[in-house]
């Protein structure tokens, strides 16, 4: 747990850290005295999770004097893939990608790094070989296979290792296969008294009412769902309305966040129990600072993940006290709302030179 003294004495080290290295650390010649432009390509922009990746990139580029363009797609791959094409032919210094597909992008990813603009990718993979991407290419994911194994350690635990579960899979898509591979090949046998009794695949467009009508299906016919379990917050949002409906009490362990997970879960903490996330906001600023040191010429990873928490009702106040925001959680975990990964002292020196 983070107390506010460990915030506090962070900010004044940084600071501190800031006043002395400027002095003395040389900026790369690549990036001193030049006005970089980054630009941001996401599948879709809305939403807490997104306003927040969008918004702690922002803050990051800012911090450096780099300006930065957003590229919303909506939902649109075309739109996805022209969005890096049009970063190519504006002579863009870093690509950052939030999504997608990598099928319907991979081109315009290669066509990028052939033009010698490093690529950093959050949440997606592309197989191009190092000829091509000279190590200028990031792919940056959430740690889905910890998030798999803390959400799902969490339901095991409240159960004691046995009980009849409603499963949620969401195939085919990077992440959520990710956490499921922990499901089926560790949790699965490692723990035989947990029992799936019914699978829930409602694909990635619009699943939370499809989520809700699947699980109350499930609920009118059976009296003995002992937990549910859901790969994606959008389908655990749909689970707990579900539950809600059905009037019964039944345990809910999920992944990913949001500002309405938060409420409802204090609203309900008998129901939502606890979720494996990321912060977005920590995201951006990754994305940012594995650019800079691409542009820099530094040796950067091809794969990185980010290290998630646990946020378990538990460790909330109760709602009587306080409505918890994604943006509180930084006083309750560690790891949230800031990260000192990939910062260097000439990074330092260069948000002091602006």
């Amino acid at each position: 747990m983070k107390r506010w003294l460990g915030v506090f004495l962070s900010v004044v080290l940084v600071f501190l850290a800031t006043v002395v290295i400027a002095e003395d650390v040389k900026i790369p010649e690549a990036i001193e005295g030049k006005k970089l432009r980054m630009a941001l390509v996401k599948e879709w922009g809305t939403g807490t999770h997104m306003i927040m990746h969008i918004n702690g990139t922002r803050a990051e580029a800012e911090r450096y004097g780099i300006d930065l363009s957003v590229i919303d797609a909506n939902n649109n791959l075309a739109k996805m893939a022209e969005g890096i094409d049009n970063a190519v032919v504006n002579k863009m210094d870093a690509i950052l990608i939030s999504h997608g597909k990598a099928p319907a992008l991979h081109d315009a990813v290669v066509r990028a790094l052939k033009a010698g603009i490093p690529v950093i990718v959050f949440d997606n993979d592309f197989d191009i070989p190092y000829e091509i991407h000279q190590g200028k290419l990031v792919s940056i994911d959430q740690y889905d296979l910890m998030m798999g194994l803390l959400s799902q350690m969490s339901l095991v635990q409240e159960l004691d290792g046995s009980g009849n579960v409603v499963y949620n899979r969401v195939a085919n898509v990077p992440p959520t296969e990710k956490r499921h591979r922990i499901w089926q090949g560790a949790i699965l046998p490692t723990y035989p008294g947990i029992k799936v009794v019914a699978t829930i695949d409602q694909g990635t467009n619009n699943p939370m009412p499809k989520a809700q009508a699947a699980l109350e299906t499930i609920l009118t016919t059976r009296n003995d769902i002992d937990a549910v379990y859901a790969v994606w917050d959008e389908y655990a949002k749909g689970f707990y309305n579900a539950i809600l409906a059905s009037g019964k009490k039944i345990p809910l362990y999920s992944v990913d966040i949001s500002d309405q997970d938060l409420a409802m879960m204090q609203e309900h903490p008998e129901i939502w129990r606890s979720s494996a996330a990321v912060d977005p906001t920590v995201v951006g600023q990754v994305q940012i600072r594995l650019a800079l040191k691409a542009i820099a010429g530094e040796k950067i990873p091809r794969y990185y993940s980010l290290e998630p928490v646990l946020i378990h009702v538990n460790d909330l106040p109760p709602k009587e006290e306080k409505r918890v925001t994604m943006a509180d959680l930084a006083d309750y975990y560690d790891n949230w709302g800031y990260t000192e990964a990939f910062l260097e002292d000439w990074m330092i020196a260069l948000e002091k030179s602006f």
